[in-house]
């Protein structure tokens, strides 16, 4: 391969709208899945640094790059390579509208949520679902993704990250995400894609008020719980954007991004998946 289209894969931001068109076009681009080509980004940015969407460069000494999956790793001023990628499309969103861009995520205490309160007018929540983990938190506001006490057309933006996993019916908080945000306003975010799946895992369900496990148990960590973490319902795959459409997304999609610049790299493949969909 030459250096000049080594050069233009470090730097890669496409949109898909369907399982076949995303498949296509991973077959034609081996390299996207190629251990190689991430490890050969990596090395670029341990020796260079990287610029932070939010807060500009950083140097190599100050990153934390962690193991080998580095869509969780390659952590700088609390941002890692998903969340970077995330704000990205926060920057597009804000050059359209400006500071006062209003933006609702479902995290209050994480990192993510610190840098957002710097940047825009933020309002966050976490998942406090007992009156007792109300009370023990009685500074944080509770709020269930499929169903919030928010008004309609509340927000400008609402971001996402690593929540859609863990909601018992992943359209019931798509529907929700298209009611409070007004006119234009974008819902986006990442979750741990199926990405070679047309179809969502489902690995739990809610009968009658009850957890059926449909596979073996998966938890994820959850700051407000660190010991018993937060339990995985489901695995989305490609059928999310239609779920978007079903509940009135006219246009979603997925926007595959690698980037050396920004450091954005995945691990099973070499950038991340965001989700976006944007209300009419």
């Amino acid at each position: 391969m030459s250096s000049a289209a080594s050069a233009k894969r470090m730097e890669v931001s496409l949109e898909f709208r369907s399982f076949g068109e995303w498949m296509t076009w991973l077959r034609d681009n081996a390299w996207a899945i190629d251990n190689q080509h991430i490890a050969n980004i990596v090395a670029d940015i341990r020796r260079g640094g990287l610029i932070d969407p939010l807060s500009g460069y950083i140097a190599p000494d100050k990153i934390d790059f962690g193991g080998a999956n580095y869509r969780e790793g390659l952590i700088a001023e609390g941002m890692n390579s998903r969340l970077r990628a995330v704000c990205l499309a926060l920057i597009e969103e804000l050059l359209a509208k400006g500071p006062q861009l209003g933006v609702y995520a479902s995290e209050w205490v994480s990192p993510f949520a610190a840098v957002m309160r710097k940047f825009v007018a933020y309002q966050g929540s976490e998942y406090l679902p007992t009156p007792e983990d109300r009370a023990k938190h009685p500074e944080i506001r509770h709020e269930d993704v499929m169903a919030t006490t928010f008004a309609d057309g509340s927000f400008d933006a609402y971001i996402t990250n690593e929540v859609l996993e863990h909601v018992p019916i992943v359209e019931a908080a798509l529907l929700e995400a298209h009611r409070i945000l007004a006119p234009g306003g974008l819902f986006f975010g990442t979750f741990p894609m199926a990405y070679a799946s047309a179809r969502t895992v489902r690995k739990a369900e809610l009968r009658d008020g009850q957890i059926i496990h449909l596979t073996e148990p998966e938890y994820h960590g959850n700051p407000i719980d660190p010991s018993g973490g937060s339990l995985v319902f489901n695995i989305p795959a490609w059928d999310i954007l239609d779920q978007a459409r079903k509940v009135g997304f006219p246009d979603p999609k997925i926007r595959f991004i690698t980037s050396r610049r920004h450091g954005i790299l995945g691990a099973e493949i070499c950038g991340i998946l965001l989700f976006l969909a944007r209300r009419k």
